[in-house]
C-alpha cells in the first residue's frame, strides 16, 4: 500500500478517523457552527440512517490474490480522478475557515481528486477557478427565474468548469431545529450560550471578520439591489422535469441530476438526457423520515445501470462505507460532511489529510477484498447481514 508523505496538521496529528476529524473541528469552531454542520432535519432519524445502513452489509475478503496495493483511479463525469470519492458541493467555506473555497479546490488539486463548487460558495466561481488548473464540477441550483440559471451557466462554462450537478432536492425550507436553538441563520438571533461560545472562540471570529463571508456567485445581483431574501426565494422552490430539461438544452458538457432517490426519478433523468444521478438526500441535513441513500441507491442501481452514472452520496465515514456503495453499484461517491471537518479544523491541509485517510481506508478494503482497480469491484464481495 502507498503511504501518504503529506505533513499531519497540528489540529489533526492525534485524528486516526473521520470522527476524530468531527472533534477537532469542534475544538475549532463555535456551538452554532458546528450544530449547523452536524445537524438533520426534524429527529435527524434519516441523519442517522445515512450512516447506519452502511451496516447492513459487510464485505468478504478474498485471500491469496498477491495483492499489496490497489489502484484508486476512475473517470467521473468524464474527468479522471485519484479517487472514487469526490468532494460533494457545500456552501459557505469561508464560515468555517478563512482558506475557504480556494483552499478546497487546491487540497482537491493536490490530491487528484475533484471539487464540486456550491451555488452558495463564499468565494465566486471565477476566482475558485483561476485556483487551479485540476477539473472542477459547478452545482447550480435551479431557480424560479431562467435568468439567474443562464447567468451562471455561462458563467461556469466561461470559467471552465467540467460539469454540472443540478440539485432538485431543495423545494421547501427544512426544518432544522439545531439551528432554531444556537440561533444560526440570517440574521443571526443568537442566544446567550451562542454568544459564550463565540467569545470562547476569538480565533474563528477574527477569522470570520477578516474574510467577510458573502454569496460571492450572487454579487452581480446584490450590486442590482437584490438581497439575500430575493436569493432564496428565487433558489428554494419546486423543481419541474420541464425545468431540468431546459437546463440540459443550455448546458453542452456533462450533467448529473442530485437527488435522485427512486426509480421513476431516475429513469426520469435518464430520459432528460442526465449523463449521471447523485443518490442524494442532501445529508439528511433539511428532511427526515425519507430513506437514508445507500438503502436506496440499489433501487436505481436497478433502474439504470449502465444508463448513467450513479453516485452515492452522504453518510460516509469509512472507506469501507465507499468499496460497499461501488460493490452495491455505484460508480462513484461523494461526500461533504468529512472534509468540511477538516476545513474547520486545520484549513486546506486538513481537507488533504481527510482525503488521503479515506484513499488509504478504501485501498485497504480493495487489498482484503480482492480488488485490483475501481472496476474489479462487484457485488461478489458483499454479504447481507
Amino acid at each position: 500500500m502507498s503511504n501518504s508523505q503529506q505533513k499531519v496538521p497540528n489540529a489533526l496529528k492525534h485524528c486516526l478517523n473521520i470522527n476524530d476529524v468531527r472533534s477537532a473541528a469542534h475544538k475549532a469552531l463555535p456551538l452554532a457552527i458546528r450544530e449547523y454542520i452536524d445537524g438533520g432535519g426534524d429527529d435527524e432519524k434519516t441523519l442517522a440512517e445515512n450512516t447506519r445502513t452502511f451496516d447492513d452489509v459487510t464485505l468478504m475478503p478474498n485471500y491469496g490474490t498477491g495483492l499489496e496495493s490497489a489502484d484508486l483511479t476512475t473517470t467521473i463525469l468524464g474527468q479522471i480522478s485519484a479517487s472514487p470519492v469526490l468532494l460533494s458541493p457545500w456552501g459557505a467555506h469561508k464560515v468555517m475557515h478563512t482558506d475557504g473555497e480556494k483552499g478546497t479546490a487546491q487540497a482537491a488539486a493536490n490530491t487528484g481528486c475533484i471539487y464540486s463548487m456550491s451555488n452558495f460558495a463564499t468565494t465566486s466561481m471565477e476566482d475558485a477557478a483561476v485556483t487551479t488548473d485540476a477539473p472542477k464540477f459547478f452545482q447550480l441550483q435551479p431557480a424560479r427565474d431562467k435568468a439567474i440559471m443562464k447567468n451562471m451557466l455561462e458563467r461556469a462554462k466561461a470559467s471552465g468548469y467540467k460539469a454540472i450537478i443540478v440539485t432538485i432536492d431543495n423545494p421547501v425550507h427544512g426544518n432544522r431545529e439545531r439551528d432554531a436553538r444556537t440561533g444560526f441563520g440570517i440574521p443571526p438571533t443568537f442566544p446567550l450560550r451562542s454568544i459564550l461560545s463565540l467569545l470562547a472562540h476569538p480565533k474563528w471570529v477574527l477569522g470570520y471578520m477578516k474574510s467577510k463571508p458573502e454569496f460571492a456567485n450572487f454579487q452581480n445581483f446584490f450590486d442590482q439591489g437584490k438581497d439575500q431574501n430575493w436569493m432564496f426565494h428565487n433558489l428554494v422552490c419546486p423543481v419541474t422535469w420541464e425545468t431540468l430539461a431546459w437546463i440540459r438544452d443550455n448546458w453542452e458538457g456533462p450533467m448529473a441530476i442530485k437527488g435522485i432517490m427512486s426509480a421513476d426519478n431516475a429513469k426520469k433523468a435518464v430520459e432528460i438526457g442526465a449523463d449521471g444521478v447523485f443518490v442524494s438526500n442532501q445529508g439528511a441535513r433539511n428532511y427526515d423520515a425519507i430513506p437514508s441513500t445507500f438503502s436506496a441507491l440499489p433501487e436505481v442501481v436497478d433502474a439504470i445501470s449502465g444508463k448513467a452514472e450513479i453516485i452515492l452520496d452522504g453518510g460516509i465515514r469509512r472507506g469501507t462505507d465507499v468499496v460497499k456503495a461501488l460493490a452495491m453499484g455505484a460508480t462513484a461517491c461523494s461526500t461533504a460532511r468529512p472534509f468540511v471537518y477538516g476545513l474547520s479544523a486545520a484549513g486546506s491541509s486538513g481537507i488533504e489529510f481527510v482525503i488521503n485517510m479515506l484513499k488509504t481506508e478504501i485501498e485497504r478494503a480493495m487489498i482484503v477484498s480482492g480488488a485490483k482497480d475501481i472496476y474489479s469491484i462487484n457485488s461478489d464481495i458483499l454479504r447481507f447481514k
